[in-house]
């Protein structure tokens, strides 16, 4: 994904920029308050899923209200056994971004999400949205400098910019450009970096061996969103992931993994 400033880093031991940019200089600066205050330990994380793997029964998400509800229990809602996942850049904390939404990349791909949800959702298809946070650069959007990896759920300006994502993400809901009711990430979990060096803080609290099952080892962006999951009732990947289209690379290329035909392909197949 982009977020309107150049990012394509790599993360390795430390931090490499291929250029300066704005975010390189936050995440460095995040960096430190990570270090400095001390990165909660994660897990021994699972294998990031591919074609024929399940995903794990306990990864969850949350509702608009807050309320934790497990990516399993969506699945079985298909009438066709066929899930669509499309995992996004949400909410841009109301910075008034294009869509409502803090990354361009995965706006862009709402075009594809709507086209297949108008073809697919008569025919049984189930189609889940899940918005991640900005957790890298909320400050560029108008709050807190790492919020959501340093400061507990219950503090005010966790609470303040959570609700921004909620209300923004919602906002894109309304608006048409999501034509399903998102689900929220906001602890970035599903696309988790599992660089050593952007570990939250303590507060965060507990990191799962799941988290970033769905990212992309190859990844070398901070966020790796937007993608497209295919997956049946149990949970279990039908199709290589639909992944790492960057329509706005800021310096980088524009790369053009899959289309709207890709995707309508492989469910055609399946249905």
């Amino acid at each position: 994904m982009a977020v309107g400033i150049q990012q394509h880093q790599t993360l390795s031991r430390g931090l490499t920029r291929s250029r300066p940019s704005a975010c390189g200089t936050f995440v460095q600066n995040l960096l430190m308050l990570l270090v400095f205050c001390g990165p909660v330990s994660a897990a021994e994380f699972d294998p990031a899923y591919e074609k024929g793997d399940v995903i794990s029964p306990e990864i969850f998400v949350a509702d608009k209200t807050g309320s934790q509800v497990h990516l399993s229990s969506l699945l079985v809602e298909s009438e066709s056994g066929v899930n669509v996942l499309f995992i996004f850049g949400g909410g841009d904390l109301g910075s008034r971004q294009p869509g409502h939404l803090w990354c361009p990349d995965s706006f862009e791909d709402t075009h594809i999400l709507r086209t297949l949800h108008g073809k697919y959702a008569d025919m049984g298809v189930n189609f889940i949205a899940v918005g991640v946070a900005p957790v890298y650069h909320s400050e560029m959007l108008g709050h807190k400098q790492g919020v959501f990896l340093i400061d507990a759920p219950e503090s005010k300006d966790y609470q303040s910019a959570h609700q921004a994502f909620v209300d923004s993400t919602m906002a894109a809901y309304d608006s048409g450009i999501l034509p399903v009711e998102p689900y929220l990430d906001a602890g970035f979990r599903l696309m988790f970096n599992r660089s050593p060096d952007l570990a939250p803080r303590a507060e965060y609290g507990e990191v799962f061996s799941w988290q970033g099952a769905f990212r992309n080892p190859e990844e070398t962006q901070f966020y790796g969103v937007p993608g497209f999951w295919i997956l049946d009732d149990e949970g279990r990947v039908l199709a290589a992931p639909f992944r790492g289209n960057i329509y706005h690379p800021h310096g980088a290329d524009v790369t053009i993994n899959y289309t709207f035909g890709d995707i309508d392909k492989v469910l055609q197949g399946l249905l």
